[in-house]
């Protein structure tokens, strides 16, 4: 039997619908859990002011997980325990080389910047909807390079187009230098959103400061995930839940199946989860 204490919790295409809003069932599921003396949070690839507005709607006054681990903090309490950036001498290596092999780079400014996404023009290819919807955040300019000249460090870069192209680049880019974490999020219709930070970054490298804040072992804990960013947290923890609509890849590692975000899959795996408790 697992006596999971520790539940965590993904937000877009697994606690958050098609629509980006939080069931009602999982919000009170998730809040028997809390009753049943199980910590529930957050790990997401969102930034700061993304995520903010659904950790308040939750209640959380836990750390929190943000941009993939990048970002270890506890917004209620305005407390950060971790913040790893990417120098700009690496971010600008990483553009040049997806200007070189003809892919679509993205520079995230900073944690806290509510206009955090810098381009050079507009996107057009399989993540179209993820641009869309993230318009708000973008600044568009002339030359990214320039910017990252008169930065010192950024969050991350992020290089979206064909799956082979960013596998040739990052070979290059490890070549030059090993101060960098890649970490690929989503993959559709051939093309691939990979995201580049500092180094040691990854979900399943956060949960290490989770363990020890609450002072657990692995087997405590449930995450429940649903794309290529969650794989190694997933491999990690006690009891991985993968989402019905995440891909065969992390459903493979999962314990349990759920649901897809559209269903409350998250309250169907917690119900399981506390099975055990």
């Amino acid at each position: 039997m697992i006596l999971v204490k520790l539940i965590c919790i993904d937000l877009d295409g697994t606690l958050l619908n098609d629509e980006k809003k939080i069931s009602q069932k999982d919000k009170e599921t998730i809040e028997t859990a809390r009753r049943h003396d199980i910590h529930v949070t957050i790990f997401t690839g969102r930034n700061y002011y993304a995520a903010f507005p659904y950790l308040q709607e939750l209640g959380i006054e836990i750390p929190v997980v943000f941009q993939n681990g990048a970002l270890i903090a506890t917004p209620s309490a305005g407390k950060i325990f971790r913040m790893v950036t990417l120098g700009s001498k690496i971010a600008t290596q990483a553009v040049q080389l997806c200007k070189e092999y003809e892919l679509y780079p993205v520079v995230y400014e900073s944690f806290f910047s509510k206009q955090d996404m810098i381009v050079e023009e507009d996107y057009q290819g399989a993540f179209e909807n993820y641009f869309r919807f993230n318009q708000h955040r973008i600044k568009k300019i002339e030359r990214l390079e320039i910017l990252l000249h008169n930065l010192e460090e950024i969050a991350e870069v992020a290089i979206v187009g064909k799956d082979e192209s960013i596998r040739i680049l990052l070979l290059e880019l490890q070549n030059q230098t090993s101060e960098f974490t890649p970490v690929k999020n989503q993959h559709i219709n051939g093309e691939t959103f990979m995201e580049i930070f500092g180094k040691n970054v990854g979900k399943e490298i956060a949960l290490d400061f989770l363990l020890e804040f609450f002072d657990l072992e692995l087997s405590q804990v449930a995450y429940i995930g649903d794309n290529y960013n969650d794989l190694k947290i997933m491999q990690k923890v006690g009891f991985p839940v993968a989402m019905a609509n995440a891909p065969e890849d992390v459903k493979d590692v999962a314990k349990l199946v759920t649901s897809s975000n559209n269903d409350s899959g998250v309250s169907l795996a917690i119900e399981k989860i506390m099975e055990a408790v």
